[in-house]
């Protein structure tokens, strides 16, 4: 079903903008406007104020497209075969094409992006380099090129009921690897294993749920407390070191299911927690329902992230908090907005979704962080894909 809402949202702010057709490269903007998350950055959508989109795509992954596209027309290129024309040539030729007669004279494109979700193929992600504004300029000789980015992240804060689903089932779909985390975490395993066996969960049994087509997990588990310790950096490693009794295991999970993300975080101790521990874990817990409880349109980003930093200063771990609480998700792992720090201008607005990630790190305790997606509803707010937050082991299962 198109997401007609979104549709006609960026056509009201292109009118106001003064864009007569958008022309977009990077796939989560491809996705955005198309319903289609590409296989690999090789596709390119152009979106008319008025009249029909068109998404130019390489010929073999038409089946791929054809079920997700939601009201645009298709051009193929052949690609990766022998007789494959050379692909930036192609698309060229297939946008002057489409432009030809169309009389459009203001072209936006996304120029600006600095941090971008990854296609399908992660491992290989074709970036529009610099050369894309000269493609671009020589497919519109008549038109005036301008980076639209700006516009696409302010449409892009708020979504729609349709994207709020997508997002809401990524999340729903990363509960099998946190599921799968906190059965598994216990004394003598790696923290490599760990991440296997958490994206194994999410892949083999995300994969086909609720319709839900190609799925993919981002797992990393830091183990014991230097590891975890500095468990505050944006990515983690996951080494061969194995869980002692009493150390930290803390996950961290990016899950994206037809380009649409969850971010996710839990912590588990394996063997008996210490006292300390349990202080700090409750810290960060009751530091995370603050901020969530404080979330509801109008309010501001620095007032959520007060409200969990407040909890944190007067545990006396306010030293060991050097992050931000939160920032947006959805189209991307990690989105720009709303950013829920001190001094963010950001007001909350129904709509947007945002990480609520609170978090404490320091030897030899370790490091603690809980992490949910967080929708801004009409009235408050809504964790996607709710999840249990326990330090301790859980019953065994099986």
């Amino acid at each position: 079903m198109p997401n007609q809402e979104r549709l006609e949202r960026m056509r009201r702010a292109m009118e106001a903008g003064g864009f007569d057709v958008l022309v977009l490269r990077w796939p989560e903007n491809v996705l955005f406007l198309s319903g289609f998350w590409p296989m690999i950055g090789a596709a390119a959508l152009v979106f008319p104020r008025e009249g029909e989109a068109v998404c130019i795509l390489p010929h073999c992954y038409e089946s791929e497209a054809r079920p997700f596209l939601w009201e645009a027309g298709t051009r193929f290129y052949r690609y990766g075969v022998l007789d494959a024309p050379e692909p930036l040539s192609a698309l060229r030729d297939i946008l002057a094409g489409t432009a030809r007669d169309k009389r459009w004279r203001r072209i936006g494109y996304d120029g600006s992006f600095a941090a971008v979700a990854p296609s399908w193929n992660s491992a290989e992600i074709l970036v529009p380099a610099a050369t894309n504004a000269a493609l671009l300029q020589s497919a519109f000789q008549d038109g005036e090129l301008i980076d639209a980015s700006p516009m696409l992240h302010a449409e892009r804060l708020t979504k729609t009921a349709y994207e709020i689903s997508k997002i809401r089932l990524a999340s729903e779909i990363s509960c099998l690897g946190l599921e799968a985390f906190d059965q598994s975490v216990d004394v003598g395993i790696p923290g490599v294993e760990l991440a296997a066996l958490v994206e194994h969960a999410v892949m083999a049994r995300g994969t086909g749920s609720r319709g839900a087509q190609r799925v993919r997990a981002y797992a990393q588990v830091a183990v014991g407390p230097e590891e975890s310790a500095v468990g505050y950096r944006p990515n983690e490693v996951s080494t061969l070191r194995k869980l002692e009794g009493g150390d930290v295991a803390l996950l961290e999970l990016g899950v994206v299911a037809d380009g649409y993300w969850a971010d996710r975080t839990r912590v588990r101790i394996a063997g008996k927690p210490s006292g300390d521990q349990l202080r700090v874990f409750e810290t960060v817990r009751k530091a995370q329902e603050a901020a969530v409880a404080a979330i509801r349109p109008g309010v501001s980003a620095a007032e959520v992230d007060e409200a969990a930093r407040s909890v944190i200063e007067a545990a006396g771990y306010g030293a060991f908090f050097p992050h931000i609480t939160g920032h947006g998700v959805g189209f991307a792992y990690h989105e720009a907005g709303p950013k829920l720090a001190p001094g963010s201008r950001d007001l909350l607005q129904e709509g947007m979704v945002t990480s609520v990630e609170p978090g404490v790190y320091f030897t030899p305790c370790g490091g603690f962080r809980i992490e949910d997606d967080v929708l801004v509803t009409r009235d408050g707010s809504e964790v996607m894909g709710p999840f249990r937050t326990s330090v301790g082991a859980p019953d065994r299962v099986g």
